[in-house]
């Protein structure tokens, strides 16, 4: 009872850390809308940052899926000085190799992108190669903060972990609102990386008094030896949902001028959800699984997944819901203002309506992985991965052509889905069973609550006029949702659903 409580602490303060720091997220999100809308600078900033994202990406899933357990492992088997000689030499190794995939990418850049963007014209296609390089020279400190934040959620010290969120707001909006009048979009491109160095800055202090780093460089530690064979297949696994929004830009760049900016805004509302809902939720659990694995406790493993599976359940189903209704409402309290006029409102929603249906399965599936990680088994996600990808490049071939940008988001919501079934069977076939049918009644519970809530949502949404202005748009939104949210509430009361009042019990006793 004390652990699981603890567990709920941490939970609940990683959330209200992350919310803030996707509040500021928000704000960052809407001043790029705000000076730069959806036109061609914008375009070619999301398309640098999705080249410069991708080796962070692959770095950032082959650390935070293997360093944790193995780091866990050192220190529980073995001593807290070992484990840190361990970390140390692997941040350095980390580090090396991203000075060198950084000065590579820096050299092909300009062909990376005329392969990437076929679509792009010459002057998009060369501002792009000149936004990409300037944020590569921050790839060093950006993947060394992913390790340190790594170490640090090991210890489970994980709000310091969730820190480096701010800084990428703070010097976006300072580029946005003090260099963009002279520099353009470039001034965004110095913000990242000011704020890549920020982020390891932030981090440091919190290593104090527990790690102890060494200057060390141990190509034949068999530690890392081991590490890398399970990053190899982790790093397209934990990276499926970014890896998958790439190809939907590289597929974009040919459409509609715009179409990418528009992706990429509704894109970012869907990682905000899976932020504050699946987040903090999977960074907890993760480490829980970890001590459970290695421990061979089988059916506290189960156990947690059970409980998982219901709390996404519960807090995702209303919000995609609410999210789907009223998609237009929330795409004009977000961005609508400046240079992203209406037109650009209306086709960022409908994407967004093709995101959204996926949050779930993505918060599911993300779980899933790190379910498998804890046991040291990153082959099974891999292939699973390596399936996901495929389906979303045939869907995305097919749902193009009929949809355009809303078939291409609608194609990696069907595939994420399929990932995620694809892991439970998985799972399934390792344990046996997994006692799935415990919590079925749940939710099936859940889900009529959940469809309550969104017809409540419709007919509030049909009874009320059209807002015009940040303002008028918020209330109807408050109004809609919070009446939604009440019927989804009173819905779950009403038919016992035990995940909420067991929460909201936790929740009085943490408070009293």
């Amino acid at each position: 009872m004390a652990r699981t409580q603890r567990a709920l602490k941490a939970t609940i303060l990683v959330t209200g850390v992350i919310i803030l720091s996707k509040v500021f997220g928000f704000a960052r999100d809407m001043m790029l809308a705000n000076y730069f809308g959806t036109g061609l600078a914008n375009d070619a900033y999301v398309s640098a940052y999705s080249l410069f994202y991708l080796p962070v990406l692959l770095f950032n899933s082959c650390i935070s899926a293997t360093l944790i357990p193995l780091y866990v492992q050192e220190r529980d088997r073995h001593s807290l000085g070992r484990a840190n000689r361990f970390a140390s030499n692997t941040l350095n190794l980390f580090a090396l190799a991203a000075l060198i995939i950084a000065a590579l990418f820096y050299a092909l850049a300009r062909p990376l992108v005329r392969v990437v963007y076929v679509g792009f014209d010459p002057e998009k296609a060369d501002l792009t190669v000149k936004l990409v390089r300037v944020m590569l020279l921050s790839l060093v400190f950006n993947v060394t903060s992913i390790g340190v934040a790594s170490l640090l959620n090991a210890a489970e010290k994980y709000i310091a972990a969730q820190l480096t969120g701010f800084p990428l707001s703070l010097c976006v909006m300072i580029a946005c609102v003090c260099f963009s009048e002279r520099f353009g979009i470039a001034a965004v491109s110095w913000g990242v990386f000011a704020a890549n160095l920020l982020q390891l800055l932030i981090l440091i202090p919190f290593l104090r008094g527990w790690f102890r780093y060494s200057p060390t460089l141990d190509f034949s530690d068999k530690r890392f030896h081991r590490l890398v064979a399970l990053a190899g297949p982790a790093m397209l696994s934990m990276g499926i949902s970014e890896l998958n929004h790439m190809i939907d830009h590289a597929l974009a760049s040919g459409l509609n001028p715009g179409d990418i900016s528009a992706m990429s805004y509704a894109y970012r509302l869907i990682t905000f959800l899976l932020g504050v809902l699946m987040v903090p939720l999977t960074t907890v659990m993760f480490s829980k699984m970890s001590r459970l694995a290695a421990a061979r406790d089988r059916k506290g493993i189960l156990e947690t997944l059970r409980r998982c599976i219901l709390v996404i359940a519960l807090t995702a189903l209303p919000i995609v819901a609410i999210a789907v209704v009223l998609r237009l409402d929330v795409i004009k309290f977000a961005y609508m203002r400046g240079r992203f006029d209406i037109h650009s409102a209306r086709v960022t929603s409908g994407i967004l309506m093709c995101y959204v249906v996926g949050v779930p399965a993505f918060g599911l599936r993300d779980f899933l992985n790190r379910v498998f990680h804890a046991l040291q088994d990153t082959k099974t996600p891999f292939r699973v991965s390596c399936l996901v990808v495929a389906l979303n490049i045939a869907l995305n071939l097919i749902l193009r052509r009929l949809m355009g940008a809303n078939g291409l988001a609608l194609a990696t919501s069907i595939a994420g889905t399929c990932g995620m079934v694809a892991l439970l069977w998985r799972l399934k076939k390792r344990f046996g069973r997994l006692g799935l049918l415990r919590v079925l009644p749940e939710l099936l519970k859940i889900a009529v609550a959940t469809l309550v809530c969104a017809a409540v949502c419709a007919v509030l949404d049909r009874a009320m006029a059209p807002a015009v202005g940040t303002g008028r748009v918020f209330m109807r939104l408050a109004l809609c949702a919070g009446a939604s949210l009440a019927a989804y509430v009173g819905c779950c009361l009403l038919l016992r659903v035990k995940t909420l009042r067991t929460f909201a019990a936790q929740l009085l006793r943490r408070r009293g």
